[in-house]
């Protein structure tokens, strides 16, 4: 805790510092996370920023998206190696080879034990060369895969902090990212290594993130051997009487990069959100389903706000997510559970995300380019060749806000696009984001 300033010999001029400390740390979490956003004032999010979890693969036919992150897909580590050195590609090779097709990049994730190795899937192998062999078979086979890259990047394990996925203890798994690191280095240069993922919903999973980030392997930092932080950013289902929502899965990750911070891990090292949808309970019950109008508001926000952060990634999920008793795990699905032909409005928000974020999201007058006023509403400038576009949302009220200077057209979040009156000085914005366009 903080000293009261009243116990302190100070200066004046020391003083009012530490008084300005005070007042930041106070701040409101919204206007950390607008604090934190600075950090990208200027970015042109990159096609595989608009990532995707796709085990079934007919995701290719409805959406256009740039990444692929292979977990809940069947290539786990034990379904991929089946008995001690023996290794059934088959399903691995489809899924990288339909990316391949639809220019996609993917991501693997290289977990869990297989049984023969080791006496649990969340533990690691009693032998560790046993991990290192497996990691060493997959980066030969898709350094070069059908003629060009198959896999481009590596993610150690998925959610260390969570023991569904893994029981042992931080400096094991910091044990397996060097693994993963040496390999890379010896194999595949060009592929990228993703330190293994996080949840941090929780205070508990954020302390854990710190204990990894503070390993010492080898007599370096663990950070040194992988290129990118992943985090998981499901908020809470709920917060009081309210749905969690995308500006909550913002405020936790400027959160964990408070952590990562007081771990050592540089400030300008990239961080992946592995894993985004909201309404996941802690339980793992069906989530409360929302309206199709809240669907599209998650799926735009997310990706505006992640882009905003300066994240590298974003991947949903999930497009193909299967019922559960009671419904779905996640309350914003981008196709039908079962009838993955069928996109929703949700699934239609992707590609309303993508075209409102063509260009370069810009700040303006010290602001970032997603940045929140007083009554709480967040706007977006987009700069492209023809203008730019402005993007606004409320997440708590319906308000009034001016007509950006020279607008001449709004388009709602379903796509419908219409004119703007030459005199209107002000519109209406709710929870469901808004564009509008003022061209040069």
């Amino acid at each position: 805790m903080l000293a009261p300033l009243g116990n302190l010999s100070v200066s004046p001029y020391l003083r009012r510092r530490l008084l300005a400390v005070l007042v930041i740390v106070g701040t409101l979490a919204a206007l950390v996370v607008q604090a934190q956003a600075a950090r990208a004032d200027s970015v042109r999010p990159p096609r595989a920023y608009f990532g995707m979890h796709d085990g079934s693969t007919q995701a290719y036919d409805t959406l256009s998206y740039g990444s692929l992150r292979l977990w809940d897909a069947g290539v786990t580590w034990p379904d991929i190696e089946t008995s001690p050195g023996v290794y059934d590609w088959s399903r691995l090779d489809a899924l990288v080879s339909a990316a391949q097709e639809h220019g996609v990049e993917v991501t693997l994730v290289l977990a869990m034990t297989p049984s023969f190795y080791g006496p649990a899937s969340t533990l690691p192998p009693t032998d560790l060369s046993a991990y290192a062999d497996y990691v060493r078979a997959v980066m030969t086979r898709y350094r070069d895969f059908n003629g060009e890259r198959g896999i481009a990047a590596y993610e150690v394990w998925n959610e260390g902090n969570v023991p569904t996925f893994w029981t042992g203890t931080p400096a094991q798994l910091a044990q397996l990212t060097r693994i993963v690191w040496q390999t890379r280095q010896q194999v595949d240069p060009g592929a990228t290594v993703v330190g293994p993922s996080f949840a941090v919903r929780l205070a508990g999973q954020r302390q854990w993130l710190s204990d990894y980030t503070s390993q010492q392997v080898g007599g370096r930092p663990v950070w040194r051997y992988y290129d990118a932080t992943g985090l998981s950013l499901y908020p809470k289902a709920t917060y009081g009487d309210r749905i969690g929502g995308p500006e909550d899965a913002m405020a936790l990750l400027v959160e964990a990069r408070r952590h990562l911070a007081a771990a050592g891990a540089p400030a300008d090292q990239p961080i992946w959100g592995t894993e985004v949808n909201y309404g996941v309970t802690s339980d793992a019950s069906a989530a409360t389903p929302i309206s199709n109008r809240r669907q599209v508001a998650n799926v735009i926000r997310t990706y505006l706000l992640g882009a905003a952060q300066g994240l590298q990634r974003m991947f949903w999920y999930r497009y193909d997510w299967g019922l559960v008793p009671g419904g779905t795990l996640g309350n914003t699905l981008l196709a039908t559970p079962g009838s993955y032909n069928e996109v929703t409005p949700a699934g239609d928000a992707v590609v309303t995300a993508q075209a409102w974020m063509k260009g370069r999201l810009v700040g303006r007058h010290g602001q970032a380019p997603c940045h929140q006023d007083v009554k709480g509403t967040f706007t977006c400038l987009v700069k492209h060749a023809g203008g730019v576009r402005t993007i606004l949302w409320n997440p708590r009220h319906r308000v009034r806000v001016p007509v950006p200077r020279g607008a001449n057209l709004v388009q709602n979040a379903h796509g419908v696009t219409s004119r703007i009156a030459g005199r209107q000085s002000t519109m209406s914005v709710s929870y469901l984001p808004v564009m509008v366009n003022s061209p040069h």
